[in-house]
C-alpha cells in the first residue's frame, strides 16, 4: 500500500513539475491569451498579412529567448518570414544573434511577427513558431498560426441576379447595416464576425423577405475584426471592419 502511494505521488509530482515548466514561457496577443492555435485572417489582395505575439517570462530567471519557424503546410506561391528584433530573409528557420533578453517576469513589447505573403492565393498557410530559452529548449512555448487568405467569390453563382453590400458604417461604434437582394437560388444566408483570433463574435441570419439587417456591435471592443457572408454554407465575401467604442 504504501509503494502504491509512493508510486502515485511520484508521478503526481513528476506531472505538476512538467506543467509548471509549460508555463515558464507563455503567449498573449492583443491583450488576449493564445493557445496551441491561432487564425489570422486577411484578404488575397493584400500584400501581407501579419502576426504579433507578446513572449512572457514567467520564471525567476532572466532568459535569453529565441524563435524556431517550421512551414508545416504552404500554398504554392506564397512565403512566410519573422520580425523577431531583427526581420529574417524568408528562408530563416531561427533567429540569431543578438539574442532577445527577458528579465524574470518581463514581456516582449511585440518584438515578434510572423509575415505571410498570400501573393494573391487563396486558402489558408500553416506555419508554427517555437519560443524556446536558447539555454533549456526545454522551457519553451509553441503555437501554430494559420493564415487565412479569405475565400471571397465562392458563393457568386448562387448570387447572380442579386447583391449585398458592404457593411457600413465602417468604422462603426453601435451598429453595422448590410443592404441585399436576395436571389431564388439562395436558401440561406448569414453573417459572421469574427475576431483577430479567429474567433465568431457575432452572427446573424439574412432574412431572405427583407433587404437590411443591422448587427449589434456596441458591446465589442474596439479593434479590427473581419466579417465573412456565407451563403448557402458558402462563403461570399471576407472584409475588415473596424469597431471603435
Amino acid at each position: 500500500m504504501k509503494k502504491t502511494l509512493l508510486t502515485f505521488a511520484t508521478i503526481l509530482f513528476v506531472a505538476l513539475s512538467m506543467n509548471v515548466q509549460s508555463q515558464d514561457l507563455t503567449l498573449s496577443w492583443d491583450g488576449e491569451a493564445l493557445g496551441d492555435t491561432v487564425e489570422i485572417i486577411g484578404n488575397p489582395s493584400d500584400f501581407e498579412i501579419v502576426f504579433h505575439a507578446v513572449v512572457h517570462n514567467n520564471t525567476d530567471n532572466g532568459i535569453q529567448i529565441k524563435v524556431r519557424r517550421k512551414q508545416l503546410s504552404m500554398l504554392e506561391g506564397t512565403s512566410s518570414a519573422f520580425c523577431w528584433g531583427l526581420c529574417f530573409p524568408p528562408d530563416t528557420e531561427e533567429s540569431a544573434d543578438p539574442r532577445l533578453i527577458l528579465a524574470n517576469g518581463q514581456s516582449t513589447d511585440e518584438e515578434f511577427s510572423g509575415h505571410y505573403t498570400t501573393a494573391g492565393v487563396l486558402g489558408i498557410s500553416i506555419v508554427e513558431y517555437m519560443f524556446f530559452n536558447q539555454d533549456n529548449e526545454d522551457q519553451n512555448v509553441k503555437v501554430v498560426a494559420k493564415y487565412w487568405a479569405g475565400f471571397d467569390g465562392i458563393a457568386e453563382d448562387a448570387m447572380k441576379g442579386g447583391s449585398i453590400s458592404d457593411v457600413y458604417p465602417n468604422p462603426a461604434t453601435t451598429f453595422v447595416n448590410l443592404d441585399y437582394n436576395m436571389p431564388a437560388e439562395v436558401d440561406f444566408a448569414k453573417v459572421q464576425i469574427v475576431n483577430l483570433l479567429g474567433s465568431v463574435v457575432k452572427e446573424s441570419n439574412i432574412n431572405r423577405s427583407a433587404n437590411k439587417l443591422s448587427i449589434d456591435v456596441s458591446d465589442l471592443q474596439g479593434g479590427i475584426y473581419f466579417y465573412s457572408v456565407l451563403v448557402n454554407g458558402d462563403v461570399y465575401k471576407t472584409k475588415k471592419i473596424v469597431i471603435r467604442n
